[in-house]
């Protein structure tokens, strides 16, 4: 592993995806969903949406073509979401009060939020929690019990939001959409190098910046702090891992082989 915590293994997988279409591809599902305008009241934003492989895969290859500064603020805004997560309850990293930062490259839960039909998208809520309460007794376990505030349910249905032009899509099209995603993402070189993050992109850029288990460590010591009320001993914590997630967005290129 390199000094920016990257594998030359995951690096060379990802350009190799590049090279191959598979992020064209996701793009090209992406444009099978209808145009929608909604009134802007964030509720979709309320938390980091969980990501398919193909796209985890189609952000992290992105990040080279970005600046050190935008991989620098994004790196930042993720690892300290990781780190804080479960002492607070945060929003999405790129909400913002007017609008999305990276509305044109947002992630599919976040585009088909507000399409699925109430039924749908009370079954998705279902085995989210049920999710919700494996992380909760994980967290029991290490003697934390985490704010009734972060484990409230995530976003409530949406029904303001409307298709701009055109039918809404069906449930059972936007679940065989979904499939085509996970069955690309199943293909797609590296897939087994992204699967241990569960589709969680901010535990993902904490493992590549830190390594997978001293992120961990450095959560739990992190939280711990937090919900102790010792914001002093955090913030030298967090002070510190920022310094980490400067080094890992200057040191991205570099770190990608070399054609």
């Amino acid at each position: 592993m390199n000094r920016a915590g990257l594998t030359r293994p995951l690096l060379r997988a990802l350009e190799t995806a590049q090279d191959q279409g598979f992020f064209t591809r996701l793009q090209q599902l992406y444009q099978e969903l209808p145009e929608t305008t909604c009134q802007r009241r964030q509720d979709c934003c309320g938390l980091l949406p969980p990501l398919l492989p193909v796209e985890m895969g189609w952000w992290l290859a992105g990040q080279r073509a970005n600046t050190a500064k935008e991989r620098a603020g994004a790196a930042r805004r993720l690892l300290e979401h990781f780190l804080c997560n479960a002492a607070r309850r945060l929003p999405c990293p790129w909400s913002r009060r007017d609008a999305c930062a990276i509305y044109p490259r947002r992630f599919l839960g976040c585009r088909t939020y507000g399409l699925w039909s109430p039924r749908a998208y009370a079954q998705r809520q279902a085995a989210a929690g049920d999710a919700q309460g494996q992380v909760q007794a994980a967290w029991a376990g290490l003697g934390v019990t985490l704010p009734a505030a972060v484990t409230a349910p995530g976003p409530a249905y949406c029904g303001r939001v409307q298709v701009a032009a055109g039918p809404a899509p069906s449930d059972a099209e936007l679940e065989a959409l979904e499939q085509r995603a996970l069955d690309l993402g199943q293909d797609m070189p590296g897939a087994e190098m992204l699967a241990p993050w569960g589709g969680d992109l901010a535990y993902a850029v904490a493992a590549l910046i830190l390594g997978r288990q001293p992120a961990l460590a450095l959560k739990v010591a992190v939280t711990k702090h937090l919900l102790a009320g010792q914001e002093a001993e955090a913030d030298e914590l967090l002070a510190r891992a920022r310094d980490r997630a400067r080094d890992w967005a200057r040191d991205w290129a570099r770190s990608w082989p070399v054609a």
